[in-house]
C-alpha cells in the first residue's frame, strides 16, 4: 500500500534538485536532462540500467491483447509493443 505518494512534474523536480544541491535552475535542468538522456540512450541500445540504491529500468515486451472498444463495443486487437519498466530498489 502506498503511503505519502508525492507526484511531481519535471519542472518541480528541477526546482527541488536546485534547492538540494545549490545548483542554479539551469544547471539542475541540464544535469537532469543528462541523466535522463544517458538512461534513454542505454535503453535504446537494448541494455538495462541498474542504479544501485534507486532502482532499475528495463525494456519489456508487452503481448498483443484483445479488448472491447469503448466507442463501438466491438472486440479489437491491441498490438504488442516494447515498453520501459521501472522497478524500485527497496530503500531502508
Amino acid at each position: 500500500m502506498r503511503k505519502n505518494l508525492v507526484a511531481m512534474n519535471k519542472k518541480q523536480l528541477v526546482k527541488r534538485l536546485s534547492q538540494e544541491t545549490g545548483l542554479t535552475l539551469a544547471q539542475s535542468n541540464d544535469f537532469l536532462n543528462s541523466v535522463l538522456g544517458i538512461v534513454s540512450d542505454t535503453l535504446k541500445k537494448k541494455e538495462d540500467v541498474f542504479l544501485r540504491g534507486f532502482g532499475s529500468f528495463m525494456i519489456k515486451d508487452r503481448k498483443e491483447r484483445r479488448t472491447m472498444s469503448l466507442n463501438t463495443r466491438e472486440m479489437i486487437t491491441i498490438p504488442g509493443k516494447k515498453v520501459v519498466k521501472f522497478r524500485t530498489q527497496m530503500l531502508d
